[in-house]
Parts: C-alpha cells; structure tokens; sequence
C-alpha cells in the first residue's frame, strides 16, 4: 500500500512525452530512469549538442519525437537587449533543426536576464500542436510542420520582468499570465511609463485559459496572479496553485496564494499571508500545499486554505556543512538568511518532502512535511573541470560567466547575470526522475541527489554534473526528460544527454 502511494505523489505513469516545462504531471515529476551522473564540459554521457541562434531560458518540450523551444533573434554582433524570439522544432534524436518561426514582442528587454526575459515562458505540446509565448507580448500556436494555426497579442504591464508563470497544458487549453487589455499604449511596458497607471485592477495579470485548436479564450483566473509567481496545475485534483507578492510592489492584491479550478478559472480559495514573496512554485500535492514566508514554511490544507502547521526554517536546523574539507553534520542550528526571499523558483514537492535551494548561502533544504523536520546541505559553488586535471571544488564563490552565445557573441547587458545563480536570481526549476532529483544552476552545475535520502547529508549528494565548461556556461532552464534521456539547454546550445549505448 506505501509503495502504491508512493508512486501516486511521484507520478503513476511514465510518459515518453515533456509536453510542459513541469513535465507530464505537472509537477516536474516523473518515473523513470535517467543519467545520474554526467558532464557535458567532458562529454561524459553526451549524445548530441546543437548550436542555438541566441540566448534564452525557457525550458526544452519533447513531444512525438520532436523537442521544442525559444531563444531571441540572432544578432550580428554582440547584444544587451531584444524583442524578436525564435521557436525552432528539433528532431529529438538527432538534434537536427526542421523548423524555425518568428514571434515577435511589443517589450524590450534585456538579454540574458538573471531575472528572465521574453523567452521565459517554455513552448508547450499537445502532440500535434505547439504554442509559444514571448513573454513580451504574443503567442502562436503551429502544427508539427511548422504551420500557423493561430496568434495572439498584447502589451505588456510594467518593465519589470520577473521569471513569472510556465504556460500549463490542461484538458486541451493553454494557460498563459497575462494582462486582459490587449491594446495598452507601449509606453506602459517601461517602469517609467507604468507608474503613472498606479495599481488598478485594469494593470493586474491573471491566469488565461486558450484553445489549443482555435486559440479562443476559455476562461480568466478570478484571482490575481503576480508576476513573479510560478503557478502550477494538480492534475490529479485539476486545481492551480497560483499567487500575488514580492519584490517591486506588484499591483495584485492580496498577497499570499489561492486555489483555482483549472477546468474554469473559479477561485476555490485564497489566502492571504503577510509579507508573502510569490518568487516560489505553486506546489501542492493531494492533500497539502507548501509554502515559504519569510523564514517560516507553511503547510496549507489543500481543501480548506487553511495553514496546517509551520516551521521554522532558520532556527533548530539540521545542517551538513564542509569543515575544513570535511562533511559534518549538526543538529539544533541556527542560520541566517537576511531580508530577501529564501529561495527563488527551486522549491518542489516530492514524497514527503518540500525541497528548495536557499538564496542566502550554497545550501539545498529540505522540510519533512509530516514531522516539520528542517534540514540542509552545503554544496560547492562550481565544480571546475579542466583536461588533464582533477575535479576544483569552488566553495564560496563561481567563476564569472563568459555571457556569449554560440556565435561568440555578448548577449548580456546587466553584470549581475554573469554570478553563480545563487542569491537574488528568478531560478529554474528541478526535476525528479525516479529516485534522483536534479537541481540545476545559472552557471550550468547540475546537483543530483536521491530525494528520499533518511538524511539529507553528503550521502545523499549523488554527483555535482554539469552542463559545458566553468565560466562558459548560462543556463536559466530547467531539465526536461523523455526515453531515458536528460535534455537541456544553455546560452550556446541544445543538449542531449543518455546513458552509454
């Protein structure tokens, strides 16, 4: 009966399909079995890399055979801003490129974002369709041969651009965040332009619910969602987690979270939590759903909306940490996090566990969501692979990124996105395949860990891959997983990764 529930939480059925950046589930779990260590700067485990035109972030969709995803416009020279995205299709075991389509955006922003830009929103599939999102401003929808169905525009609220929502795939619609105006003066994509509007209702984003097949409008969430949240659909439950807060004041209101009926866009509930930061994934399980504030985790009865049980996440800690290049682990800590949000995007729920990765800090943790139990591993930094040369753990502190595309090209204009990927970054999303989580960073290390490890220590820490080469590697995707192999991409390149024939 354990086991039968257990692969109930995880994910019953394994699907050779990511038709979503949160997987077959949508949840970004599923069974299976994949690579568990491997390393692209040594092209250990490596099936194939393809270039890639530009920059982006959103993550690889895999769909009948075909991989889908978006990167900005190339450029000529080197670049700190775009409008103009790429959806390209793939050939999913070759690599090979059949198709690429213009989608263009009505917001400027800069490339290579520590905090997204247009390519943010991952393409979604249904397995003959395709919809992309340039989260400045349109969506097009094709079939596998490239061909447009339909498309949709707008203008975007504000120029701060959050890593905000993954387009989600349910009961055939898309779901998108977005304004309800589609016609708003261009001025008002610019922080300057906004401010003026205030925070009406009219400026807020929500949930929209489109056809696949017609692109028509099925429904708009009830309540608000923030631009910095990452809702996420219960398929067994069809409900949405969705949010409002966070930095820069963002205009929905109230802050803390709510349930909606992904079949409608009914509001089912919403809570209201004091000084709740969105920058989070909505995640929830059958029963509960999960949530950090402040310093403090809650636990939210997923019928009710009411808060279960909270625990501390800084004080009474367990924590792992290298001593004087050792692992020693401590129980009754305390660690300090400061004033930001402590994890960014990283949080997932998997079995009886909320694991996140902090801001403050290289730790991954983890709350037992029956007991409260906190626990915490420090990592390296960076692992620094060279030819020749023994593995270089960096402790404190990654080397800074190159920030050039495939062409060799600049695609940057902010220094912040050349750091670690830690701290103060709209951060991609793990995974889980079978036993093992990925936690993938901006700099393109990969910690891999088992999930359901009794402790969280350096036992449970599996290996620390890595996706190209230290200080030449950006990546602001999450992992996607089809037919036993990893996919990825980075600044440069499209990536393919399986276990030896």
């Amino acid at each position: 009966m354990k086991f039968l529930l257990l692969l109930l939480l995880i994910g019953s059925a394994r699907c050779d399909d990511w038709g979503e950046a949160s997987g077959p589930n949508g949840n970004f779990i599923v069974e299976g079995t994949a690579p568990a260590t491997f390393s692209v700067s040594r092209n250990a485990g490596v099936k194939w890399c393809t270039p890639l035109p530009n920059t982006g972030q959103g993550s690889v969709v895999i769909s009948n055979g075909r991989i889908f995803v978006a990167s900005h416009a190339p450029t000529d020279g080197d670049a700190e801003t775009g409008s103009l995205i790429i959806g390209q299709c793939f050939d999913a075991a070759t690599g090979k490129e059949l198709w690429r389509r213009e989608l263009p955006g009505s917001r400027v922003t800069d490339l290579s974002s520590l905090f997204s830009d247009n390519t943010a929103a991952s393409p979604v599939s249904d397995g003959e369709r395709v919809c992309f999102t340039n989260v400045g401003g349109s969506m097009k929808c094709f079939d596998f041969d490239g061909k447009e169905l339909w498309s949709r525009t707008w203008v975007p609220f504000g120029r701060h651009h959050s890593r905000q929502h993954e387009p989600i795939l349910h009961d055939g619609k898309v779901i998108v965040v977005r304004v309800k105006p589609s016609d708003l003066n261009p001025r008002v994509t610019t922080k300057a332009g906004a401010k003026p509007l205030g925070r009406g209702r009219a400026y807020w984003t929500w949930l929209h619910a489109y056809d696949m097949k017609t692109g028509e409008l099925a429904w708009t969430g009830e309540s608000g969602t923030g631009i910095h949240a990452t809702p996420l659909l219960n398929k067994e439950t069809s409900r949405i987690v969705t949010a409002r807060g966070g930095g820069h004041q963002p205009p929905e209101e109230p802050y803390g979270i709510s349930l909606l009926n992904a079949d409608d866009g009914k509001t089912i509930w919403d809570l209201p939590v004091k000084g709740y930061a969105s920058h989070q994934n909505g995640v929830s399980n059958s029963d509960i759903s999960a949530l950090i504030a402040g310093k403090t985790h809650h636990i939210v009865d997923l019928k009710s909306g009411k808060i279960r049980k909270t625990s501390s996440l800084s004080e009474g800690v367990q924590v792992c940490r290298q001593v004087d290049g050792k692992y020693l682990t401590q129980s009754d800590q305390e660690l300090a996090f400061g004033k930001k949000p402590i994890t960014y995007q990283t949080n997932l729920i998997v079995g009886d566990y909320h694991y996140f990765r902090t801001h403050k800090g290289f730790f991954i943790g983890r709350v037992h969501l029956k007991t409260g139990k906190v626990e915490y591993l420090e990592v390296p930094a960076q692992v620094v692979r060279v030819k020749n040369a023994q593995d270089k753990l960096l402790w404190n502190k990654a080397l800074p990124n190159d920030m050039r595309n495939a062409k060799g090209f600049l695609a940057t204009n902010d220094k912040r996105n050349a750091g670690s990927g830690w701290g103060h970054c709209s951060a991609a999303s793990p995974i889980v395949v079978g036993e093992h989580l990925y936690m993938p960073t901006m700099i393109g290390m990969v910690y891999v860990l088992k999930w359901n490890a009794p402790i969280l220590d350096e036992k449970a820490l599996v290996s620390m891959s890595d996706l190209g080469p230290a200080g030449k590697t950006w990546s602001l995707s999450s992992l996607s997983f089809s037919n036993g192999r990893i996919y990825a991409r980075t600044m440069k390149e499209l990536i393919c990764i399986g276990s030896p024939d």
